[in-house]
């Protein structure tokens, strides 16, 4: 079986967002008040603060209310893994900073691979308050690197990260790509698209089949026929030539296939 070659694994991690409502008291009769600023005033306020910084300072900020300092840091990941991140990039998605931190893995092993943390903050005075932290959503390869990761707006409404990482064991590798969509209340990560399987290194020279008989497969696929938030395709070639779709369900892109052609 295809997953007996290869082990792959995946890890997500939670965040809370915390709502802060204020109360309002009616002046008693004959006495003239002075309004208070409303709840929703002070937080215009305090986002044009922020705002009017640069951008070099706000992701300094950012990065500090995340992680409790300047420069670098580490986060851990659910095998216990450790990568340490550095800013990224920091923007904005209405009134919500969105802070993406690239790190490597500490270990550099085959099945090690880096991440992109995601934080999301909301302005707070000066600086930033944290809502939300994926310090692991979106992994890349293997050897400890962190991933080769984009912002991209062609899949989704709202920007997503897309990545592209490959594996590789026993003589099969297979490649595809992750879309994470940075909606308002946190990323949510579609499906895996796969876009690329071989098994030519583990085909005999002799007899042109792999060790188990099966014949040489080497594909390659490409993302065509993107309609923005509802669908796109995988046009695959090389030994085979076939399509497959995707379509955005349920907040996220699933495969229409039961299985790839092109997995590991």
């Amino acid at each position: 079986m295809k997953a007996d070659r290869l082990t792959l694994f995946g890890i997500a991690l939670g965040g809370a967002i915390v709502l802060l409502a204020g109360c309002k008291q009616t002046p008693e009769s004959g006495n003239a008040a002075t309004p208070t600023p409303s709840a929703t005033a002070t937080a215009t306020a305090a986002a044009k603060d922020v705002r009017a910084l640069s951008e070099a300072e706000q992701l300094k900020l950012a990065f500090r209310a995340v992680y409790g300092r300047d420069g670098a840091a580490q986060v851990r990941g659910g095998d216990a893994d450790i990568i340490n991140v550095k800013p990224g990039r920091l923007f904005w998605i209405g009134d919500r900073a969105v802070l993406l931190s690239p790190g490597a893995n500490e270990s550099d092993c085959h099945a090690c691979s880096g991440a992109l943390a995601i934080a999301y903050l909301k302005p707070q005075g000066d600086g930033f308050e944290v809502t939300g932290k994926w310090p692991t959503l979106v992994r890349g390869s293997g050897w400890g690197a962190e991933p080769e990761w984009k912002l991209v707006d062609r899949f989704t409404d709202n920007p997503a990260i897309y990545v592209e990482s490959g594996w590789s064991g026993q003589r099969y590798s297979c490649g595809g790509a992750s879309i994470t969509e940075l909606k308002p209340d946190g990323p949510v990560e579609s499906d895996r698209v796969w876009l690329s399987s071989s098994n030519e290194g583990a085909v005999d020279e002799t007899t042109g089949k792999t060790f188990g008989g099966e014949p040489l497969s080497n594909l390659d696929g490409k993302i065509v026929d993107i309609v923005k938030g509802k669908s796109f395709a995988v046009r695959a070639s090389g030994t085979a030539s076939f399509v497959e779709r995707y379509e955005y369900r349920g907040g996220k892109f699933v495969p229409v296939q039961k299985e790839s052609r092109l997995s590991c």
